[in-house]
């Protein structure tokens, strides 16, 4: 591993473990030790009259009356001083041990060894599951709106800081920012009042059953690095500070339960971390770029302890700490950014991971590990390399709101899955209403489109700032487990037939290729199958079981639909006998 991310530093204060001052003003903090940063700088600023005039937030998603930031009493380089030691010694003794189980086990930390894991056939049988976006940012729970693309509330916390530019889709957050919060209100300011009042993990898992999913994939640590469980190598945890809970352990626990999967969703690289060089200087790896030391930068480290090797003290360190406490079925890499994947400790976890799992239980791990060479990809084929270049050695391929299923090569198939919500956003926003949500039969096509090109769907579920399920998307999710529990037979356990989708219909074929389906999402009185029937048999629809008469046609059949199927308003599946 080339060694581009070590020798900094980030550091920051913990409201419980180092007590927090009391309220103080903005000014406070800038002038005593300039923590949190850019207040100063911020609290001048005026507000462009060109800027977009945002409407004003529910009370929930905005800044309580009431509220004044909190400060911390420790400044970043004594609270480096007081933690710092300890936890690079840690991260250095647990990285040496994971050096140790990679090095005598049978998957090594390099490409080669990774890229021959084949996905596990439950994964590739699930066909749905549950992204839960949560954190920090679903607190204010906004994204300026688009008419079309994805929209990010969960990158609330860094865009919070900039208008940009008005060709940007991001134009304006500063100033809904100080509409809504305050100019002096800074990142982790959202901490105290993420107190995930309103989670029920139990509650949420029954729900997930419900709708049908087979595994479920939390946020556990974002690109903020804010951890939702116990983590011994920050301060900026669930457990010490916010909620005072282990959510993680809450959500594995009400998993194993409704006996779903359970997968560690983790950043590889973090916003802000590491932020301070011992030269002084800064540096991050999203940044590309070194940037001279200042104050006003300071509010980005809060909560984190000093490393000097960020990949080695920390990130791998912490990630495997996460593996033998909680014992995921699934590695879910985000944040790669571009970043070769030999700088960012992926190759170290993802052996790890399948080592302390070997002759145990089939795990699955995704492809974001960072930016591979041509020459790593080129034996992987298919269009979807053109657009994007990951080192493409997990087990499954990921995408987010594109169009990965138009990419995919079925001569040289690969599992993947689509990574998209009911709605446009990527975390919760109070602005998402029926006008830019899925109805359900929209949602069951795009469902049913996903699993015949071969995917799995990992769907968002955004809670809001509390830890509540926003009442559309529960609606959404109960429509589809009860169409699951009717058509599951074409859904689950299914692999790709040609012409996989069209417009009207979507198809899928058993494991034993005894079977077809045709999901029919726009149905009309009379249909052609782009699937042969056996000779001899039935078409028969799956709920009812009522047969549909057909006739041979261009190497499919035409069929007729009686009424009550011609006019139904959610798609439905019709089973097909092989050849």
């Amino acid at each position: 591993m080339i060694k581009t991310a070590s020798k900094f530093f980030a550091a920051a204060a913990c409201a419980c473990a180092l007590q927090t001052l009391t309220a103080a003003t903005a000014s406070d903090a800038a002038s005593s030790m300039k923590s949190p940063g850019e207040t100063a700088t911020r609290s001048s600023a005026k507000v462009s009259a060109e800027l977009p005039d945002h409407p004003l937030a529910p009370a929930e998603f905005r800044r309580p009356d009431s509220y004044q930031p909190q400060l911390y009493k420790l400044n970043l380089r004594q609270i480096s001083e007081k933690y710092g030691a300890a936890t690079i010694e840690r991260g250095r003794a647990e990285y040496a041990r994971v050096a140790a189980v990679n090095g005598r086990g049978k998957w090594k930390a390099d490409g080669k060894s990774i890229d021959a894991h084949k996905c596990p056939e439950w994964f590739v049988d699930a066909k749905l599951g549950i992204f839960i976006d949560w954190g920090l940012w679903s607190i204010a729970s906004w994204a300026p709106k688009r008419e079309n693309g994805a929209m990010y509330p969960d990158w609330y916390e860094l865009r919070m800081y900039s208008d940009f530019t008005p060709d940007s889709h991001f134009y304006g957050y500063r100033s809904y920012h100080v509409k809504n919060w305050g100019a002096d209100f800074e990142r982790d300011h959202f901490i105290p009042l993420f107190k995930a009042e309103k989670f029920d993990a139990k509650e949420l898992m029954e729900i997930f059953a419900k709708a049908g999913a087979k595994y479920i994939v939390p946020f556990n640590k974002h690109h903020s690095g804010f951890c939702l469980w116990d983590c011994s190598y920050t301060l900026r945890d669930t457990v010490d500070m916010g909620p005072r809970r282990d959510i993680v352990r809450e959500i594995a626990d009400a998993c194993a339960a409704q006996k779903l999967k359970f997968g560690f969703y983790m950043s590889l690289t973090e916003w802000d971390y590491p932020v301070i060089a011992k030269d002084g200087k800064m540096r991050n790896f999203s940044w590309g770029k070194t940037l001279d030391y200042s104050p006003d930068m300071e509010y980005k480290a809060s909560g984190k302890i000093a490393v000097e090797d960020y990949v080695r003290e920390y990130l791998v360190p912490q990630s495997v700490e996460f593996i033998d406490k909680y014992s995921p079925d699934i590695l879910w890499f985000d944040g790669e950014w571009r970043v070769p994947a030999t700088e960012l400790g992926g190759y170290d976890i993802a052996a790890y991971f399948y080592n302390v799992n070997e002759g145990k239980k089939q795990v699955a791990v995704n492809d974001r590990y960072g930016e591979g060479t041509p020459s790593e990809v080129a034996h992987k084929g298919g269009k979807r390399l053109k657009k994007l270049l990951r080192a493409i050695r997990g087990d499954f391929y990921t995408d987010e709101f594109g169009d990965t299923a138009d990419s995919i090569d079925p001569a040289k198939y690969h599992p993947w899955e689509a990574c998209r919500g009911i709605s446009q956003s990527y975390g919760n926003n109070w602005q998402d209403n029926e006008s830019n949500v899925l109805t359900s039969s929209e949602f069951i096509s795009m469902f049913a489109d996903t699993v015949a090109r071969g995917g799995n769907l990992l769907l968002l579920v955004n809670l809001d700032g509390q830890g509540a399920i926003p009442e559309i998307q529960k609606k959404r999710l109960l429509d589809i487990g009860k169409w699951l529990s009717k058509y599951g037979r074409a859904i689950y356990a299914t692999r790709i037939i040609e012409p996989f989708a069209t417009e009207e219909i979507a198809y899928t074929r058993s494991k034993d290729g005894k079977a077809a389906y045709a999901i029919v999402k726009k149905p009309k009185p009379e249909m052609k199958l782009a699937v042969a029937p056996k000779k001899g048999s039935e078409i028969v629809e799956i709920a009812t079981g009522e047969k549909i008469g057909w006739t041979e046609s261009d190497g499919g059949a035409a069929i007729k639909l009686p009424e009550n199927l011609a006019k139904s308003e959610l798609p439905f599946a019709l089973e097909i006998a092989l050849k």
